[in-house]
């Protein structure tokens, strides 16, 4: 074992991953892994942009993971169900990249793949247009978590087009990987 962790550690460190977490994203471990990405983003606008996208994906796992865990919460101690997933943030030379991924089940793989693919062919003010869009349609939607808003919110934010795969897994399930890439240098 600590050789595999070893291994893990200097990839890790090769890809200069700053934050890697699997499991229970609960709202307190979405704080905390927050707080540990906002105290870098105080001097560092770009920066700003991959908390505001860290966010965002650890609530659409949080909210949307058709695995789940059930964590306590509050002081009564009562569990709830939070979705499982994986987030990693990271950088290379030019940019900063947040990927997250979970289990989603066959009746959310369509939409995902419909949204993800009109928001990747999408240009900024088609983004605007689609995402003024959504927010009327949720405010007819009653009980809507937010009506596929977090896909646009972070193609808005991301400097390029959002990265996702749909990888089938057993029980008519996939796993959905999301990756939104903010560039360390705006382009002239």
């Amino acid at each position: 074992m600590a050789e595999d962790l070893f291994r893990l550690y200097q990839d890790m460190s090769q890809r200069k991953i700053w934050l890697a977490f699997k499991g229970a994203i609960s709202q307190d471990v979405l704080v905390e892994l927050g707080t540990l990405l906002k105290n870098k983003s105080v001097l560092d606008r770009r920066v700003k942009k991959v908390f505001a996208i860290f966010i965002e994906m650890t609530q659409n796992i949080l909210h949307y993971s058709a695995e789940t865990e059930a964590v306590p919460f509050g002081d009564n101690g009562v569990a709830h169900p939070v979705g499982v997933g994986v987030v990693v943030v990271s950088e290379s030379a030019d940019d900063y990249s947040v990927s997250a991924g979970n289990v989603v089940t066959s009746d959310q793989v369509a939409h995902l793949r419909e949204q993800c693919e009109r928001i990747h062919g999408s240009d900024t003010g088609q983004l605007k247009q689609y995402y003024d869009a959504r927010i009327k349609a949720a405010h007819s939607l009653a009980g809507s978590k937010g009506a596929g808003l977090g896909l646009i919110d972070i193609a808005r934010k991301a400097d390029f087009p959002l990265d996702y795969e749909i990888r089938s897994i057993a029980n008519g399930r996939a796993f959905f990987v999301l990756t939104a890439r903010i560039a360390k240098r705006l382009a002239p």
